[in-house]
């Protein structure tokens, strides 16, 4: 079996050979090591896989939900109307929990018997990375005595800023990252083609755990809490340090076009090969990207059309429509977030855009139209995680909000644009697409650098750096989500602010937990207040 081409979809179903019965106690209990063991090169991609569905732009992912919060896509779900609920995530929550974290869970523990130290250091870092975006959405839940199957029935709900910063009886992710970083330059087996993110190379994985480390440092910058300590010199001393070196590095999960076993994005099956479609673009986002003619938007040198707006968008419409839509400009089609009008439930699968190449796979937009159908794109587009134009771009916020080092900030900026640019020509060369000219690429990072230069104080040139990284994100949810609560930029159209919309709920500045997980366990705090209840480092 070639474990690069293996389809998310069996990857999933391999699950039920290796993980216990998820409701026979309480769904983050499940015991990692019965009733069976298998091979550590059929676990690894398995964990793989469930972190692309879960984490990714499917429809079982987180991916779609949170882009809905900011404003990249749009919905006329609960999420969209800001009333999500204890059922709205129940899915992504149940299956990081029995799919990727349990099975991750026994490669840490069959590893370390067998003294497979590659395969253990890759599954801690995975296993930080898993548990710090279930952090950065839900807050506090469990983890340290979570994965124990009948020997702890009732798993505690522990702390976020415990888990981020460890306490006396919970291992922070800080220690979780260097233990795994340790793992992985000790003697042991190699890893190949069986790890489907870096293809067994160990230097990369110690670039994405450093890279990981800085990312979470800068994510807690804001905390009051004693334990994080001198923040500048730990940031100094990641920096310091070999991170992820260029695009190559990027933490992403590979898709392929095949069909027989589908190995295609998830996200292009939601939009492309289901022909009701699950999503709509947001129009702020659309407005944001096209630049002259659209109504103004509130951010920073925004008044130019984006070149990476084909990639972005396929427009299953080419120019105008007679017919009756929800909401038009020029070609584009969708509908205003939390919209409540009847053209938002009308039939509009065959007409709305969809979204593209760059993050799904999807088509390129040429402006000739057509409707949609699974052979439209190719699907082919990886499921990014962390990058390394997000990891530039964080280095920038922290260089200019921690380091106070304007000058240094700069430079990571610029350098986080280019490799943003080409990573959409990597994707685009790919498919073989056309790609963005080199020169379009230089002026458009002349362009972001001068607004970058031109803003007056820290807190204005860090809204420059938050909406390149905005749009640079789009694809993974999570981080966007993560990024707005924790700067506020950029400052996007929330419901209400467009026509035929209506605030049904606050802003949600945290995720629902799973509600049967509470009730079947005693241990569980309430249900959150999503419009006020908040991840320690949302301040």
């Amino acid at each position: 079996m070639k474990f690069r081409h293996i389809p998310a979809a069996l990857a999933i179903s391999s699950l039920l050979l290796t993980t216990t019965g998820c409701k026979d106690f309480f769904a983050v209990n499940v015991d990692p090591i019965n009733p069976t063991q298998a091979r550590l090169a059929d676990l690894l991609p398995v964990t793989q896989a469930a972190m692309a569905t879960y984490f990714g732009m499917g429809t079982n992912g987180f991916g779609p939900g949170t882009s809905t919060l900011v404003s990249q896509y749009a919905s006329g779900r609960d999420v969209g109307s800001f009333t999500p609920d204890g059922s709205s995530f129940s899915n992504q929550w149940d299956g990081t929990y029995t799919s990727l974290l349990s099975n991750n869970e026994q490669i840490i523990k069959q590893g370390t018997a067998s003294g497979s130290w590659a395969y253990v250091g890759v599954a801690q870092l995975q296993k930080a990375y898993a548990f710090s975006i279930m952090v950065d959405l839900f807050g506090s839940i469990p983890y340290s005595q979570a994965l124990q199957g009948a020997a702890i029935q009732a798993p505690r709900f522990d702390r976020d800023a415990d888990i981020y910063l460890g306490s006396s009886d919970v291992q922070s992710l800080f220690s979780l990252i260097d233990e795994g970083l340790a793992n992985l330059d000790k003697t042991s087996p190699a890893l190949g083609a069986e790890d489907l993110i870096y293809n067994g190379n160990l230097t990369s994985w110690r670039r994405f755990g450093r890279t990981l480390k800085l990312k979470l440092y800068n994510q807690i910058r804001k905390s009051n809490d004693s334990r994080v300590g001198d923040l500048a010199t730990k940031v100094r001393t990641v920096l310091g340090q070999e991170l992820m070196m260029s695009n190559a590095d990027d933490f992403q999960f590979r898709y392929y076009e095949s069909t027989n076993p589908d190995n295609r994005n998830l996200g292009y099956t939601a939009d492309y090969a289901t022909p009701s479609r699950e999503n709509f673009i947001s129009p702020y986002f659309y407005r944001l990207m096209r630049g002259p003619g659209s109504p103004a938007t509130t951010e920073p040198d925004a008044n130019y059309v984006d070149p990476r707006v084909p990639y972005y968008f396929y427009n299953q419409k080419a120019g105008t429509s007679p017919e009756q839509v929800p909401l038009q400009y020029n070609s584009f089609i969708t509908v205003p977030l939390g919209s409540t009008s009847t053209a938002a439930n009308s039939t509009n699968s065959n007409i709305r855009t969809l979204p593209g190449l760059y993050p799904v796979g999807g088509k390129f937009d040429t402006n000739s139209g057509g409707a949609a159908t699974a052979s439209t794109g190719k699907g082919a587009a990886p499921q990014r995680f962390l990058t390394y134009a997000s990891r530039m771009f964080t280095e920038a916020e922290a260089r200019l909000m921690i380091l106070n080092d304007d000058a240094a900030a700069a430079t990571a900026f610029r350098t986080g644009v280019e490799a943003a640019y080409n990573k959409v020509n990597t994707i685009a060369a790919a498919d073989m697409s056309p790609t963005i000219p080199a020169a379009t690429i230089a002026a458009r990072v002349a362009d972001a650098v001068a607004a970058y230069n031109n803003a007056s104080g820290n807190e204005a040139k860090l809204r420059v750096i938050m909406k390149e990284k905005y749009v640079a994100g789009f694809g993974f949810g999570p981080d966007v989500y993560t990024d707005y609560r924790r700067t506020g930029y950029p400052v996007i159209k929330l419901p209400g602010t467009e026509l035929n919309t209506q605030l049904a709920g606050p802003y949600p500045r945290i995720l629902p937990y799973y509600q049967d997980d509470l009730t079947t366990n005693p241990n569980a705090p309430a249900q959150h207040n999503v419009g006020t209840d908040r991840v320690f480092w949302d301040r």
